[in-house]
């Protein structure tokens, strides 16, 4: 069972989630996506096993499925690769 899954069978939207943890609707998705993994405070981990009703290993084990797993859907925004001057082949003197 993945992030997505647990959030389902607690018959809760990510809203819902994003609401009553009191983080964003897109950290919510990004912990669903696997692009981020769920950080809270002791507290708010344990609002999260009961909003969730699983236990601290079910939570553990759909948070690192999510990270682990191909997801669906448009991947992230590519990384922009930057070339400095070290990256330049070097001319010598016989190419000019």
């Amino acid at each position: 069972m993945d992030m997505q899954e647990l959030r389902e069978n607690a018959d809760l939207s990510r809203t819902e989630v994003a609401y009553k943890l009191r983080v964003s609707e897109t950290s919510v998705r990004n912990w669903e996506r696997g692009r981020t993994e769920p950080t809270m405070t002791p507290q708010k981990y344990l609002e999260a096993l009961n909003l969730f009703r699983c236990t601290p290993e079910q939570l553990a084990a759909a948070s690192e499925k999510s990270l682990n797993q191909n997801h669906k859907g448009k991947p992230g925004r590519p990384k922009r690769i930057v070339k400095n001057e070290t990256d330049k082949p070097k001319s010598s003197a016989a190419d000019i």
